[in-house]
């Protein structure tokens, strides 16, 4: 394959990607979003950690040692963190080291 066609490709998917991303802002610049939006803006960290926190405890043996004692701790600590600094990014990757940590060295 010559590396001129590879990098056609590549330059393609490349703009084809930055188009999705740009034209609905330069569509949509002058209008004032919806309430549904504003709602979706305003609540989509809370939603993600939900989603987060039901995928990851899905799959936890709770009849048998640990009992996810690890799960429930990292959960706790990923609400307290977003309670009190209203950072999902730091409560996310904070909470999983502490999970991380707990798996790895306590359980």
């Amino acid at each position: 394959m010559q590396s001129s066609y590879l990098i056609g490709g590549i330059v393609v998917a490349m703009l084809a990607t930055y188009a999705t991303r740009i034209i609905p802002f330069l569509l949509f610049r002058n209008r004032e979003p919806s309430p549904f939006i504003q709602y979706i803006e305003l609540n989509m960290p809370l939603m993600i950690m939900v989603v987060l926190v039901f995928y990851a405890l899905k799959d936890v043996k709770w009849e048998s040692y640990p009992y996810g004692l690890a799960e429930i701790i990292g959960v706790c600590v990923a609400i307290g963190l977003h309670v009190r600094f209203k950072n999902a990014l730091l409560s996310i990757f904070i909470a999983t080291l502490a999970y991380m940590f707990l798996i790895q060295k306590v359980f």
